[in-house]
């Protein structure tokens, strides 16, 4: 229910005097405003910021695959939230383009802007084909798959390079202290286990990876076959499109689909 709000303590208030109480008044109630508000966002974020629980220790291994999927869905959730507002974004940008419509400042930088993020070329001047790779990168990704693969490439949550970077998802990074260092990192190879501040910033990578990686063309393709069609799709479709993301190959899309399949993953699809 809408309610207006009770302004009635600054009735009798003398502004055309300019009291000096009454604005102090003012300045009082804004301050403790800001205050609470300052209060309940730092809170949001030593929430966001919690480690992710010691998984190694919960012996019962339904249990334990219960609280990482717990964990980890609504990491998954945020991320695909971010990118339906972009999408929705696009498609309402790429509208008044096909109509004819002048694109405001804002509009066009915030196109420049996920042109950027998505790994696209720049564009000088905007074109039907600016939007359709723009909304081919910029999807969603299955939580069932995301589940699954965070499952596999952390051992269930108990990797060492969870452990020290939060990395959910075993992806590299290649300059010096980017990371951490592999035991079985062969002799001659730079490359590090990426750390992150937080497992959400694992999942924001994770998400990025598979929409601009050129590895994962073929996961956007069928991706976008599904859309195209007006398809649902879930991640034992858009595994198909993972065979290079593990030198395990296609024996990887079996584990992965195994995993989606035994844990019924789809559920949450």
């Amino acid at each position: 229910m809408n309610r207006k709000p009770n302004l009635k303590w600054l009735r009798g208030m003398d502004w055309d005097k300019g009291s000096q109480r009454d604005l102090a008044v003012v300045i009082a109630g804004a301050c403790l405003l800001l205050i609470i508000a300052s209060i309940g966002f730092e809170s949001l974020l030593k929430e966001e910021e919690k480690p992710l629980p010691d998984f190694a220790l919960i012996k019962n291994v339904s249990e334990r695959k219960s609280v990482f999927f717990k964990h980890m869905l609504p990491y998954v959730e945020e991320a695909n939230y971010k990118i339906l507002e972009q999408r929705d974004d696009i498609k309402r940008i790429q509208t008044a383009f096909l109509e004819g419509r002048r694109i405001g400042k804002r509009d066009r930088a915030r196109i420049d802007s996920l042109v950027e993020e998505y790994k696209l070329d720049p564009v000088e001047e905007l074109s039907e084909e600016t939007f359709r790779h723009l909304l081919t990168r910029a999807d969603e990704i299955p939580p069932s798959l995301a589940l699954s693969q965070a499952a596999l490439e952390s051992g269930w949550g108990s990797s060492r390079f969870v452990k020290e970077g939060n990395n959910l998802f075993g992806m590299w990074c290649y300059e010096p202290g980017c990371g951490v260092v592999p035991k079985r990192r062969p002799k001659g190879k730079t490359y590090e286990v990426a750390s992150y501040d937080t497992p959400r910033d694992s999942f924001l990578a994770y998400f990025r990876n598979l929409n601009t990686n050129r590895y994962y063309l073929e996961m956007r393709a069928i991706l976008k076959s599904l859309r195209n069609q007006d398809l649902a799709f879930n991640g034992i479709d858009l595994a198909e499109g993972l065979d290079r993301y593990s030198q395990e190959g296609y024996r990887y899309i079996s584990k992965v689909r195994s995993v989606i399949r035994s844990n019924k993953l789809t559920r949450f699809d």
